[in-house]
């Protein structure tokens, strides 16, 4: 989750899960959560705020802004009943994966751009110029409808980083479909499966993940925002506890050799038992 700080007097955050449950929702779900009626969305909440923390990124804040009329308005009051029980979750799985390399440990996927620059633009908007004595209750400075709003802000530069990602994932992807038919052993060269490792989960979810989409490519047109569903499928599985995911990405997920940490991962229809398992992992 979020916390206010001080650094040499001066007002700063900190993103970190410490033994909190880390939850990946995909918009599909998130969206389900938020039109709720049966009851599903207050426990989700109560279980978040109780020992969790919603994992959540840039391209979540985009996505999720699309939805007009009631359903927007009912994402918008999802995100801020969660409070400050959420973490920015990095875009790139290949900077995670370099910063695992470095030695970053769990926070390798929080995304300390994203929270810097939130935190100095949500002050700044509050207190221009200091104007103003700052509400630092961690739960209205960091509620997430004010965090998609300032995403907004970026939209294009997410998009065309997004664009970008889509790019080079196509590439790479093109390029071992290649040799792997050519030789299938070429793989095992290009990308040798590796053992996983608690401290560089999200490397080996990518490695897997690649070599899956490479055996699959005949069979599996590559589409559009592929890229980024390939982002949120390796951050979610190797940094969250539970999380949600399409279909087509929980069946790769489970095509992962174990034996892993990886989360356990849902589908939309299954929803109400990851908010049952939520509640049971925060209990416990």
């Amino acid at each position: 989750m979020i916390r206010l700080t001080t650094e040499d007097g001066v007002p700063t955050c900190v993103a970190e899960l410490g033994n909190r449950v880390a939850v990946y929702l995909d918009n599909d779900s998130l969206i389900h959560l938020a039109r709720d009626g049966t009851g599903l969305q207050p426990r989700f909440v109560s279980a978040i705020r109780h020992r969790g923390s919603l994992l959540f990124s840039f391209t979540n804040a985009i996505e999720v802004s699309g939805p007009q009329g009631d359903t927007a308005a009912a994402v918008w009051s999802f995100l801020d009943a969660i409070g400050s029980c959420w973490l920015p979750l990095a875009l790139s799985p290949w900077e995670v994966a370099d910063r695992e390399s470095a030695g970053a440990g769990p926070q390798s996927a929080v995304s300390e751009n994203f929270i810097r620059a939130y935190f100095q633009e949500r002050a700044y908007e509050l207190s221009p110029e200091g104007s103003l004595v700052l509400n630092l209750s961690a739960d209205s400075f960091f509620r997430l409808s004010a965090v998609v709003n300032w995403a907004q802000q970026d939209r294009a530069g997410i998009q065309q980083r997004s664009a970008a990602i889509d790019e080079a994932l196509r590439d790479r992807i093109r390029n071992e479909q290649r040799a792997y038919e050519a030789d299938p052993a070429a793989l095992d060269v290009s990308l040798p499966p590796v053992a996983f490792d608690p401290l560089r989960p999200g490397t080996f979810a990518l490695i897997h993940l690649l070599r899956i989409l490479v055996r699959e490519a005949r069979a599996y047109q590559f589409a559009p925002h592929d890229g980024l569903d390939l982002c949120h499928a390796v951050l979610g599985a190797a940094y969250a506890r539970i999380a949600t995911l399409d279909r087509q990405w929980k069946r790769r997920i489970g095509q992962i050799p174990g034996p892993n940490q990886l989360a356990e991962v849902y589908y939309r229809p299954e929803v109400a038992d990851l908010v049952a398992r939520l509640e049971a992992l925060v209990a416990g």
